[in-house]
């Protein structure tokens, strides 16, 4: 029962902020005798995210989108009659139509054009009258997004920033094991496992960085900017996929003999840097040197000029040369990138 609750407890205290955020927008709308306090409520739950810098987003988004809505539709409900079917086919028309190409453009806007038909179609509407009814529907939603932020911020707070370093140490791990399948003989399935994951998760980084750079400009964190972080990881990922197509896939031994040793002792000394850089960045300890790469290429290269003092180059097919410079040259960029991990590692040490 206590692993589980360890392993959950990020969802748990999710469902908890969410409750609570209903709850508390419920109270409100009920002190406040909002007509139709549901619409708080139901705008507090959505935008509770799992991190402060998603509710900003959330409350952003859904609070321009509802007010833009509600002025339209007001608009459109006072300067277009709709007593009878036909006419209030024709106002639906002029209200979505522009509210949706909008938001074709922008997902923030995604909630105006549902506003507009709430305050052209709904029935208390007829007895508020549409500018009251739209006042009604912007103060509501006004009222759950500042709750949602509220409970985000005060209940058991989650910082995207934090969830950065955690996705960011996950990214490098993932590349790690990249390495250490393309150094291995095995499984090529195995490896486009390997490959879906990290994608997944440097999407997921990415959406974080984002959230991250709103709790920044809100000053609800003191973290470095993230953003060159995302950058070194994507650039090492193009690396080791460099690396794939050059020494093929797991099981395919592209490299000649004399080279392949060389090749997987480099590509494990690269995997034991990146697994001391994800450690470093989920417990925001300081990062060790990456030393060890450069002695690793420099016995890469080592081997290639034994195989060309030997003339062991000179029959080689077009194809096998390519792999044997190409490699040489990917993993040289590997190592640059490697070193500027570690640097943005270091940005972050103590920083937790």
């Amino acid at each position: 029962m206590a692993r589980w609750l360890s392993r959950n407890r990020s969802k748990l205290v999710h469902a908890l902020r969410m409750t609570a955020s209903s709850l508390v927008a419920f109270a409100l709308a009920e002190a406040f005798g909002l007509p139709q306090g549901f619409w708080a409520v139901i705008t507090a739950l959505i935008v509770t995210q799992s991190n402060v810098g998603g509710s900003l987003k959330a409350a952003i988004d859904r609070f321009a989108g509802s007010l833009l809505g509600a002025v339209y539709g007001s608009a459109v409900a006072f300067l277009v009659p709709h007593n009878d079917t036909p006419a209030q086919a024709a106002a639906l028309i002029l209200s979505v139509a522009p509210l949706s190409f909008m938001a074709a453009f922008s997902a923030g806007f995604r909630i105006a054009p549902i506003t507009a038909i709430i305050v052209l179609l709904s029935a208390s509407g007829s007895t508020l009258g549409p500018l009251g009814f739209a006042t009604d529907r912007v103060l509501e939603v006004g009222l759950g997004c500042a709750v949602g932020i509220l409970v985000s911020v005060l209940v058991v707070p989650a910082r995207a920033s934090r969830s950065v370093l955690d996705t960011a140490g996950e990214v490098a791990g993932l590349l790690a094991d990249q390495l250490d399948a393309l150094a291995t003989p095995g499984d090529p399935a195995g490896m486009t496992a390997l490959v879906v994951r990290t994608r997944q998760s440097l999407n997921r980084l990415e959406v974080l960085v984002g959230e991250a750079a709103r709790e920044r400009r809100s000053r609800l964190t003191d973290m470095p900017d993230p953003e060159p972080l995302l950058r070194t990881l994507m650039r090492l990922r193009h690396d080791v996929v460099m690396l794939r197509r050059a020494v093929g896939e797991p099981g395919d031994q592209a490299l000649p003999a004399g080279a392949a040793d060389s090749w997987m002792s480099a590509a494990r000394t690269g995997a034991a840097v990146l697994r001391h850089l994800a450690g470093s960045l989920s417990t925001g300890s300081a990062p060790g040197p990456s030393a060890d790469m450069v002695g690793a290429i420099g016995e890469y290269r080592g081997a290639i000029d034994a195989m060309r003092r030997a003339q062991q180059t000179r029959h080689l097919p077009t194809e096998t040369l390519w792999r044997l410079f190409g490699t040489g040259f990917a993993l040289e960029q590997f190592r640059r990138n490697l070193d500027d991990l570690v640097e943005r590692t270091g940005e972050f040490a103590g920083r937790r």
